[in-house]
């Protein structure tokens, strides 16, 4: 991990500064292992890129209860370097002083939480960083642990889930305090390794690559098919898979560094997920892919038969070659698996008096919910009847004739007033009345959905 540090004061090196008379109380100090593991890290580091400075001299203590005295920078070097597992930095004794940058301020540090604040401000990572990116990852613990929670209360850990449900019960600021000694199973074959301090915990730590950054990109190829672009270096021990809403797609080739999956419309959680020898539990990274319906904008014109009832319709649009459909009347499908290479794209109807919906549906992978163009149809009847006197008398006899009579029910009026129900199939379409001396409208009439105005034709009668 690279610092951000920018100035570090400096004094003259004391090597007689071990194990001074008076040390003052050392405190163990989860950050400072954190930065002294950073600095011996960091190749080249020296007194002009660091964030800030002790104002020297400070005591460390060592894991064997023993303390030495800091007199500069180069002895802090130098007191890293000579660290082991038998012998390492543990702590530090409290208050010390910091100067950050070119400040003219220095700043009194009291505590272990006032020393994680500093690498917070200097954006360096605490332990809890490196612990999170790295667990179950890279090592688990051999359980049980004893930890120290937030309240300085001694707590025993059985399982992997009760420790992940105790870091969250104690925040984000959190930094994981053990009780050494502690079994760590680290990765890849989870061997077991007895950790005594932090500075054993850094050497599996800095061990270890842990998961990858997973990156990828989503392409569409065609209206159905997308690659799936992974943009991170793939190793030969790396297993990549490709998950679609949580389940792993067991079809799914790794073709270089792409998986090529077909969807059809809908959202989807897309997920590329790495298991390696160091991140043994895996991590994926997931993008949602939005895929659109695609329907077809359907279509057709009609003309009606001269004469009949009978109409004649064309469907034409685009794709119609590619696309299947039916020809639907009032809800009914009359015509299946029109269109697509074999389909004649036309379809004959005779309609009854009354108002119609026909459409043309279609379904496709494309078009899952379906889609339809419609167009209403109104067929409404031209109502005729012919008059004829009975010889010189008043009587006269009607006789209803025309396109579509046996489906129409209608009714003979004489001046606006019912006189007989007619029509229909059993209707004998004759009306025979006697007038008296006048002049009278004899009309026929219907009512027919969708007809407005109602169909109606009359005569004007006059009995001298």
């Amino acid at each position: 991990m690279a610092l951000i540090f920018l100035v570090l004061a400096s004094s003259c090196v004391d090597d007689d500064s071990f194990f001074p008379e008076e040390r003052g109380e050392i405190t163990s100090s989860i950050a400072l292992v954190t930065l002294l593991n950073q600095l011996v890290s960091t190749p080249g580091v020296s007194e002009d890129n660091l964030c800030f400075s002790f104002q020297y001299p400070i005591v460390l203590g060592f894991n064997n209860d023993s303390s030495i005295r800091i007199n500069d920078f180069q002895g802090l070097v130098d007191a890293i370097s000579g660290q082991s597992g038998n012998f390492n930095i543990t702590g530090l004794a409290f208050p010390v002083t910091i100067q950050f940058g070119t400040s003219t301020s220095p700043v009194t540090i009291q505590n272990e939480a006032g020393l994680i604040e500093v690498l917070r401000e200097c954006e360096l990572g605490t332990f809890r960083d490196e612990f999170n990116a790295l667990f179950r990852q890279c090592f688990k613990f051999d359980y049980p642990i004893t930890v120290i929670n937030s309240q300085n209360a001694e707590v025993t850990i059985e399982n992997q889930e009760a420790f992940v449900g105790f870091l969250m019960d104690q925040g984000g600021t959190y930094q994981p305090n053990f009780r050494f000694p502690i079994n760590v199973l680290v990765g890849p074959d989870l061997v077991s390794e007895t950790v005594s301090s932090y500075f054993e915990f850094y050497s599996i730590i800095n061990s270890c690559v842990g998961c990858p950054n997973i990156r990828f990109e989503i392409r569409s190829v065609s209206d159905t098919l997308y690659e799936i672009v992974t943009n991170f270096e793939i190793l030969d021990n790396f297993q990549v898979s490709l998950k679609i809403d949580g389940q792993v797609v067991s079809n799914a080739v790794l073709d270089g560094n792409i998986f090529r999956q077909e969807f059809t419309p809908g959202t989807y959680e897309v997920c590329v997920k790495v298991v390696s020898p160091d991140c043994p539990e895996g991590k994926e990274a997931c993008q949602t892919l939005v895929v659109e319906s695609r329907c077809p904008n359907l279509g057709f014109t009609f003309e009606q038969e001269q004469g009949t009832f009978q109409y004649n319709f064309t469907a034409n649009f685009e794709g119609i070659s590619d696309t299947q459909y039916n020809w639907v009347v009032d809800d009914q499908v009359i015509e299946e698996n029109d269109g697509g290479a074999q389909g004649d794209n036309n379809f004959v109807f005779q309609f009854t008096p009354g108002a119609h919906r026909v459409c043309i549906a279609t379904e496709t992978p494309l078009c899952p919910q379906g889609t339809e163009f419609c167009q209403d149809i109104i067929v409404c009847p031209e109502l005729f009847f012919t008059a004829e006197q009975e010889g010189n008398t008043n009587t006269y006899v009607f006789n209803a004739d025309f396109l579509g009579i046996e489906q129409v029910t209608y009714q003979w009026t004489i001046d606006g007033e019912p006189q007989e129900t007619d029509g229909g199939v059993a209707g004998d379409n004759t009306f025979t009345f006697q007038f008296t001396p006048g002049t009278y409208e004899v009309c026929i009439e219907s009512e027919i959905a969708g007809c407005e105005p109602a169909p109606k034709f009359c005569v004007t009668v006059t009995v001298p």
